[in-house]
């Protein structure tokens, strides 16, 4: 297991990742992610719920409507509002990491984007794979 380490903009709340699974960049250019980050995609990976540990602070909830129609949490830090992660209900056990917040993350790979059909037409496609809306199952 590697644990990573990740943090808010004023710093008052701090996270770890502690997984297996390898930290890439999935860009999501879905609606809910341009209007939370206010640009054009969001930078994620989807990792078990349980590799995610609050180590500094706390995260406040609040749930919005996903592209699925089903209900999606968003975790932030009530002070600066950062997004750490989000639970989608059709994600069961999984949180879906901010990984542009995480300790090293200009050294992640680029593995996918998602959304690509959202692209908007002046960004170019960064990752060798691109899905209109989620890859299949």
């Amino acid at each position: 297991m590697t644990v990573t380490k990740g943090s808010c903009h004023c710093g008052q709340t701090e996270w770890e990742v502690d997984t297996d699974v390898k930290l890439v960049h999935v860009f999501c250019h879905c609606g809910a992610c341009k209007k939370l980050s206010g640009g054009e995609y969001t930078l994620n990976v989807i990792v078990p719920k349980s590799a995610c540990t609050v180590t500094k602070g706390e995260l406040k909830v609040y749930t919005y409507k996903g592209d699925s129609g089903n209900d999606t949490d968003c975790y932030y830090c009530p002070n600066c509002t950062t997004h750490a992660w989000h639970h989608q209900k059709v994600q069961a056990d999984n949180y879906i990491v901010r990984t542009g917040l995480l300790e090293g993350a200009e050294n992640f790979e680029v593995a996918a984007e998602v959304y690509g059909k959202d692209r908007w037409s002046f960004q170019p496609q960064v990752a060798a794979h691109s899905f209109d809306t989620v890859p299949p199952s």
